[in-house]
């Protein structure tokens, strides 16, 4: 491959508030730009725990035609387009090929009354098996459940449920197609089998007629629609290419190879390690709770754990930072903060993630909680301890994949909105013990598109001599001091556990 030839990849990135796309050139492995477009603001009164999908379809035009115009290559230049997406979000599709109602978001957890049922036909033990994913009402099989009860209207007009990166490939291409990584967190993949789990579905009266099929990261779905050329201005025709979950693409692009944890810092705190396909062919109890699922990587899988939702707790203290007192305290109370008191010697901590994690992690749940604040402290005091919190958080969760997967790595790659932060980055090295490496954003989402489109494993896609790895050692003289953090942080979950326990 040349810089003169076809050598530029568009991966459109579908996040929880925003439409990204970005360009890459492969030959030269170099972003040539990017751009974001936010989802339209829901209307007054509207289900905060919905999205619009054909609003979120504009922002990725707006994303893709903002790039277009910043890239400004010639048609020629073009290798393909492909898509990164959140999972879990579906959107149910009817004979017209339009969204039949809004979909359900990953983070809304409504589903709750429905985990029960998906659970039923093979127990919460068999659908772990199956699956790798244990009953909750995050994942979209209670949500599909919950959806089908809720609207039957919508149900029965449904001619095909996508997922989101599914929707996006759709409507870039006319194909209906799905792939492995972006289908595992709708709990309904046969994750060692590698196809839908028609039992599991027959037995809950969803028909496999309304799945589509499965291809795997890097196949050509079909050619970009002239109408959507028109409105992005790239050239119609370009290739579509199958993507994939952003977590697993994320990993892809920033990692230096299996066996290397990667922490995907964004509003919430994934922790997922690339392994060979056949560390998953034993028993599913030598992994749990770990979550598994195919990654975009043939013959690999990611085991994945999560420290909840951090970056949206961080993001609660925004504008705080001049604050203290009372004024703070009613603040973090408009904001949804619970405040303790704590004990005469209580540090100020602040509970911003799940140091624990697995189906056992909604006993312990605690909500976004400061603990210790005096009147002295700040704003800024507060948002610093609710990203030791988050550190704490990511260390449980991270020593618990590596506990159960059995690996001892060298180093840890962080990427995410937080990674950009270099003293952020440095707290989670001091705070982990383990040495943390990040890769510039700009380098990360294009990379991993890349990567995928071509099959190709780039050049300088190791850390190791690469300029653009920044790495963070940590500081020997602050292990005592994070070690006692992490033991009162767990304790904190621990006394959750107790107190939320049912008295019978």
């Amino acid at each position: 491959m040349t810089a003169t030839k076809a050598s530029i990849v568009v991966t459109l990135d579908i996040g929880g508030s925003a439409a990204k796309a970005s360009a890459y050139d492969a030959a030269r492995q170099v972003c040539l730009g990017q751009a974001e477009a936010p989802y339209p603001d829901p209307q007054p009164g509207a289900d905060p725990g919905l999205f619009d999908p054909d609003g979120w379809w504009l922002a990725a035009v707006a994303a893709l035609r903002e790039l277009q115009q910043r890239v400004d290559q010639p048609a020629g230049r073009y290798l393909g387009i492909t898509v990164s997406a959140i999972r879990i979000p579906f959107v149910l599709v009817g004979t017209d090929g339009a969204a039949v109602m809004p979909g359900l978001l990953n983070l809304d957890g409504r589903a709750r009354n429905h985990v029960e049922q998906a659970a039923a036909p093979l127990g919460a033990d068999g659908l772990y098996r199956l699956t790798g994913h244990w009953p909750s009402p995050g994942w979209g099989l209670p949500k599909l459940l919950w959806t089908r009860d809720r609207y039957p209207d919508a149900w029965r007009a449904t001619r095909n449920v996508l997922q989101l990166h599914d929707w996006f490939v759709y409507r870039l291409s006319g194909v209906i197609a799905s792939e492995p990584s972006s289908a595992g967190m709708s709990q309904m993949l046969d994750v060692r089998g590698g196809r839908w789990a028609i039992s599991l579905l027959d037995s809950l009266s969803i028909s496999n007629a309304v799945l589509p099929g499965l291809l795997p990261p890097g196949s050509r779905a079909g050619g970009l629609l002239r109408d959507v050329a028109e409105q992005t201005g790239l050239a119609a025709g370009t290739p579509v290419h199958i993507g994939g979950g952003d977590t697993h693409m994320s990993a892809l692009s920033a990692a230096a190879g299996d066996g290397i944890p990667v922490v995907v810092a964004g509003t919430t705190a994934p922790v997922v390690l690339a392994v060979p396909e056949a560390r998953t062919a034993g028993p599913a109890q030598e992994l749990y709770p770990l979550l598994i699922s195919d990654h975009v990587v043939a013959g690999q899988r990611i085991l994945e754990a999560n420290a909840g939702q951090t970056g949206l707790v961080a993001m609660r203290l925004d504008g705080l930072s001049g604050m203290s007192g009372g004024m703070l305290a009613q603040a973090l109370a408009d904001r949804g903060f619970t405040l303790e008191r704590g004990g005469p010697d209580e540090p100020l901590t602040v509970l911003s993630g799940q140091p624990f994690f697995g189906p056992f992690t909604e006993v312990s749940w605690r909500p976004p909680t400061v603990i210790g604040l005096r009147d002295s402290c700040t704003g800024e005091d507060v948002y610093q301890a609710c990203l030791h919190g988050i550190c704490l958080a990511i260390r449980g969760t991270l020593s618990g994949l590596l506990r159960q997967s059995g690996t001892t790595p060298p180093f840890i790659v962080a990427t995410g909105g937080m990674s950009r932060s270099a003293s952020w980055a440095q707290l989670l090295a001091d705070v982990t013990g383990t040495e943390v490496r990040v890769r510039p954003l700009d380098r990360i989402l294009g990379r991993a598109g890349a990567l995928v489109v071509t099959g190709e494993n780039l050049p300088g896609h190791d850390d190791e001599g690469d300029e653009h790895i920044s790495m963070y050692e940590p500081r020997a003289e602050t292990i005592a001091e994070h070690d006692a953090a992490m033991a009162r942080y767990q304790q904190h979950y621990r006394n959750a556990a107790v107190s939320n326990a049912d008295p019978r």
